[in-house]
């Protein structure tokens, strides 16, 4: 069995520095959208590798060995040989029932109920685990929202996970949802809400963290889905002119990165 964190010596080097090997299995739920800079799974691991660089712990080096699973295809990973695993966004509708979605929704309750491997969730994969663990999850009556949007942190999600935006008590990431988590699971701390969304992120300790945001969109990824939920009339004039004006707003995105490897390596 593959330990859940192992650290090895540094090969070689004059400054001692160890390193934190640390096993992510992501967990594909749309695979055949491409994105300007690649799949969902691409941006997760530029996002991270830039993340691990400001992630250390003392005198141990992050180093991320990361797998990839199509979970549309029923590939799965064996969560005992992973430390982490995060479940991506997705086009499809995480309260729909098809057989794929079904399967993965037994196989989160099983991750979390009976395995060391934390578990975070972004977007669709936010409200998958939502669903999993008691959430209720719909379509937002409000409609979509989309681009950088603020959202407000409790004193916890503050100090705690994210301390970068501590500042302002202010988190911005990019969106693109129209479902949302209207409920959470019980026992869930709620740790920020927006003004469309209540359950903007979720946090157990040492197994969960979510957020309805994408930390890995950079502007690029954003202005482009931005432009196609406009060109299919997803939003009105207004609304799409305003989305794309926000696409440019400085963002917690690299902040969020660090926040999630901080929390895959058990420091919060």
């Amino acid at each position: 069995m593959v330990p859940s964190i192992s650290s090895e010596a540094r090969p070689s080097g004059t400054n001692g520095t160890s390193f934190k090997k640390l096993r992510l299995a992501i967990l594909e739920t749309d695979p055949e959208l491409i994105t300007v800079c690649g799949t969902f799974a691409d941006l997760f691991k530029r996002l991270f590798t830039n993340s691990t660089a400001d992630a250390q712990e003392g005198a141990e080096e992050v180093v991320l060995d990361i797998e990839t699973f199509n979970v549309v295809k029923g590939l799965y990973p064996e969560p005992e040989y992973f430390d982490g695993i995060l479940v991506t966004g997705s086009r499809a509708t995480a309260f729909e029932n098809d057989p794929w979605i079904l399967k993965l929704v037994e196989y989160v309750k099983r991750v979390h109920d009976s395995s060391s491997a934390r578990m975070v969730g972004i977007c669709f994969g936010h409200q998958i685990i939502s669903r999993a663990l008691g959430g209720i999850v719909e379509e937002n009556s409000k409609g979509w929202e989309v681009s950088v949007t603020k959202m407000q942190l409790d004193n916890d999600g503050a100090a705690k996970l994210f301390p970068e935006a501590a500042v302002d008590g202010e988190l911005r990431l990019q969106q693109m949802h129209r479902d949302h988590v209207a409920v959470p699971p019980p026992g869930m701390h709620v740790f920020a809400t927006s003004e469309m969304s209540p359950v903007q992120g979720l946090y157990e300790e040492g197994k969960v963290l979510t957020l309805q945001g994408h930390p890995e969109f950079n502007e690029e990824v954003a202005r482009s889905l931005v432009e196609t939920v406009i060109a299919r009339g997803m939003l009105s004039d207004a609304e799409g002119k305003n989305a794309l004006d926000r696409v440019v707003v400085p963002n917690h995105g690299n902040d969020v990165g660090r926040a999630v490897v901080r929390f895959l390596t058990g420091v919060v």
